[in-house]
């Protein structure tokens, strides 16, 4: 009878359907819109997170309403406790889909039920009309992501006793949920280990009014969240998973969705079957990057809780055979920059291994690597084959970089920088954590594309694709004097060497401390910069 009832009413008014009771859920006696807690704060207490209200639903099942800066406002967050206690717990992120909130998937999904026998806490929170973006609204901006992925964070370490090693931190979502975990897992894949989406759309440039639809719902003017399809390609592209899916390598990965239809009749849900479309694609592009996953897709199945409820149901058992594999003796599952080898047989991330990363931020850290990069509009940056060694940055603008305590502590450094504009080498001392800090040029635009209209219709941007090499190797240490390095601005047309200040006498150059210790032990190649050499032995 209740198929009959689904495929009767349809995907979307169910959907309404499910909205509208998700206002009331499981236990009524306050509202989702937080009016009992008053005024929002203010001045000084509007700067920093803060619970304004918490309860107890049941024995496992907790109610907070959170103050967030990145929001401008109170929203609730459910927190469901292991139901197998331990001293310090996984974390669960799980985020509910575009219609829902907070406590959709404890008052729908049977989320309480199904982690009964679970070593995991679930954290639940709001994720409003569900973009899982950045999104303006009028004059304010609602910066979910920062919510999600760095103040909810901050909220478990200091309310929870969890693990926040990367092999205990996972995320998962329905629809515009599963969009989310998945965005999220592509953007810090040093920080998570699995990832799930059940029904979600994982394409934003496949799907652009579904997104534009759930934006303005929660009150974005029209093809304003990532911004027009052509001119904007990039932020779309910096939003998409599909798009990123490089950055997956290593994480689980599990998706799934239904076909849109029952088996008894021949109705469709056209979301559900839009979706399916996606993750088979979606699945395509990650055979095609050798990236291992898990893709279910259902021969039935709505948009649905009844879909979902199955499916995170599958995740978690998945979940606990992979414990069960691990706790018998076997090694866990591998992943880069965790405790294993990396999969492909060379060094962990964290002692220098190699590694690659694709942002459409200006400033991102991966793997223990910050990096700032000035620029006049959005751009897809590529960082490749990042390690101790040195790396590579594609896009225009200028970069500082900030590395990881990969280096021998007070030991002086060649940093050759080789950009399209011209070369520049640094010398530098590794700071007292092993740490390098230098700046360098990418490749330079050919206009400033400040002002609006036709006017700037006919420029274009310029060496975007252009590919600056950062080469780091050691110099050979001496007994002078330690000298402070000026460095010397870029000149696009060639090659410009720092020179060094002597901190004493005039004599204690870096020529005279090279010859003092030899001149000879430094190998440079062709292109006149150091030939890198293998990382210190920690």
């Amino acid at each position: 009878m209740r198929r009959s009832i689904l495929a009767a009413v349809g995907a979307r008014a169910l959907r309404s359907l499910t909205a509208a009771r998700s206002h009331r859920g499981r236990f009524p006696t306050r509202d989702q819109n937080s009016s009992f807690l008053g005024p929002e704060p203010r001045g000084k207490d509007a700067r920093k997170w803060h619970i304004r209200d918490k309860r107890k639903l049941s024995n496992r099942l907790r109610e907070f309403f959170v103050y967030s800066p990145a929001l401008g406002c109170t929203v609730g967050v459910r927190v469901l406790l292991p139901g197998i206690p331990a001293e310090v717990s996984p974390v669960i992120h799980l985020y509910h889909g575009g219609g829902d909130d907070f406590r959709s998937w404890t008052d729908f999904g049977s989320a309480e039920e199904l982690t009964l026998d679970s070593p995991y806490l679930v954290v639940m929170p709001d994720g409003g009309a569900g973009t899982y973006s950045r999104v303006a609204v009028g004059s304010e901006v609602h910066d979910w992501p920062t919510f999600h992925t760095v103040e909810i964070p901050e909220f478990l370490r200091k309310t929870f006793s969890v693990d926040f090693a990367p092999e205990n931190q996972l995320l998962a979502g329905l629809s515009m949920g599963g969009y989310g975990a998945m965005k999220y897992a592509a953007w810090h894949p040093d920080r998570y280990t699995s990832a799930a989406a059940f029904s979600s759309p994982l394409d934003p440039l496949a799907a652009v009014a579904a997104f534009d639809i759930i934006a303005m719902r929660e009150g974005a003017k029209s093809m304003t969240l990532f911004g027009d399809t052509v001119a904007d390609r990039s932020e779309w592209i910096a939003n998409s998973p599909y798009g990123l899916a490089e950055n997956l390598y290593g994480l689980d990965l599990w998706l799934s969705a239904g076909s849109g239809s029952l088996e008894e009749s021949k109705d469709r849900d056209v979301l559900e079957t839009m979706v399916n479309q996606q993750g088979e694609r979606f699945s395509a592009r990650l055979n095609a990057l050798g990236i291992r996953h898990s893709w279910f897709p259902r021969t039935t199945g709505l948009h649905n809780w009844t879909s979902w409820e199955r499916e995170l149901g599958a995740w978690l058992k998945t979940l606990r055979r992979q414990r069960d594999y691990a706790s018998s003796g076997h090694r866990s599952l591998e992943r880069r920059g965790g405790s294993a080898v990396d999969r492909r047989g060379g060094p962990r991330v964290a002692d220098g291994g190699e590694f690659s990363y694709l942002t459409g931020h200006a400033l991102f850290d991966i793997h223990g690597w910050r990096v700032e990069i000035s620029r006049r509009r959005a751009q897809i940056v590529r960082f490749g084959s990042v390690s101790a060694a040195g790396f590579s940055l594609t896009g225009t603008g200028s970069f500082r970089v900030r590395t990881p305590g990969l280096y021998e502590p007070g030991r002086r450094y060649d940093v050759c920088v080789s950009a399209p504009t011209g070369d520049n080498d640094y010398t530098q001392r590794a700071d007292k954590k092993g740490r390098l800090t230098f700046t360098g040029r990418l490749a330079a635009a050919m206009h400033d594309p400040i002002i609006p209209g036709k006017r700037t219709q006919h420029f274009t941007t310029v060496g975007q694709a252009e590919v600056t090499t950062v080469r780091i190797a050691s110099t050979p240490e001496d007994s002078a004097p330690h000298v402070e390095t000026a460095h010397v601005a870029t000149a696009p047309s060639g090659r410009t060497q720092a020179r060094e200040e002597p901190a004493g006498a005039a004599e204690n150059t870096l020529e005279a401390a090279d010859t003092a210790y030899g001149g000879t032990d430094t190998d440079y190649g062709d292109d006149g910069c150091p030939s890198p050499l293998p990382p210190i032995e920690r």
